[in-house]
């Protein structure tokens, strides 16, 4: 468990541009329309894990032995991708409704 936070990254790098794009489209959504599109933006985020998994999952499923391997599953790598993306996408929200009001 000690190069789980490597083997976040690691995972977490092909996928980062794709929710990097979603986070970013969300949150100017939010900026323009304000924080009343906030559902709708959270459900474009959670469909944009959902393209990111398709995505992963369609062109390096060869990939997933590696963790399997380690010790850990896919799912449980997909969690914490997922949560550590929504936090920091939370994050820049609050910040961006601070900044906004």
């Amino acid at each position: 468990m000690s190069n789980l936070p490597k083997l976040i990254w690691y995972f977490y790098k092909p996928l980062m541009l794709w929710n990097i794009a979603f986070s970013i489209t969300c949150l100017f959504l939010v900026s323009v329309y304000g924080v009343k599109v906030a559902g709708f933006v959270l459900f474009f985020k959670l469909l944009g894990y959902a393209a990111t998994i398709f995505l992963q999952s369609y062109t390096a499923k060869n990939v997933y032995m590696y963790y399997r391997n380690a010790g850990i599953s896919v799912r449980r790598m997909y969690f914490y991708v997922f949560s550590l993306d929504l936090l920091t996408y939370l994050f820049a929200l609050a910040i961006l409704i601070t900044l906004t009001a």
